[in-house]
């Protein structure tokens, strides 16, 4: 009788994922050479994708950067983050969207990443970015490479 109480609340537990370890947080390196010959100044990988829940581990492998929103693609009521230079954080995402990343005195040679959490609408994300106010050509260009580059499967 016991052990069929026992397997009942593990298969509760593992039908609902709460028995599920969590999945680990995807790394993203910040570097002075990008992994691409010539690319200078890039975070590496540029493009994640994680769950609703999930995070990112943001590594300072070389000095000088930092990791802050793009305000104007920002998803509207999401909470805002800020990786000061020189620093590891581990950021977890709780809502759907696209989330895009810039190091500040970077964003000009197109130093910026996309965090896409969950599904989310990529064709309306390169829209805004294409029209986006304020954002550097490199930096806008390499929004709109992500952006096509998450949008396929």
């Amino acid at each position: 009788m016991t052990i069929r109480i026992a397997l009942a609340a593990l298969a509760v537990l593992l039908a609902t994922g709460q028995g599920a370890a969590a999945e680990p947080a995807a790394t993203v390196r910040e570097l002075n050479r990008g992994p691409v010959a010539g690319e200078t100044f890039a975070y590496d990988p540029a493009l994640v994708r994680i769950p609703v829940g999930g995070a990112v581990r943001f590594e300072p492998t070389d000095k000088g950067h930092n990791v802050t929103p793009i305000q104007a693609l920002w998803p509207a009521g999401a909470p805002s983050l800020n990786v000061p230079f020189n620093a590891e954080a581990t950021v977890t995402f709780d809502s759907p969207g696209v989330y895009p990343v810039q190091c500040t005195p970077h964003t000009g040679l197109g130093m910026v990443a996309l965090i896409v959490v969950g599904d989310a609408d990529m064709n309306e994300f390169a829209a805004k970015a294409a029209s986006a106010p304020g954002l550097a050509p490199k930096a806008r260009a390499k929004l709109g490479v992500l952006a096509g580059a998450a949008g396929r499967p």
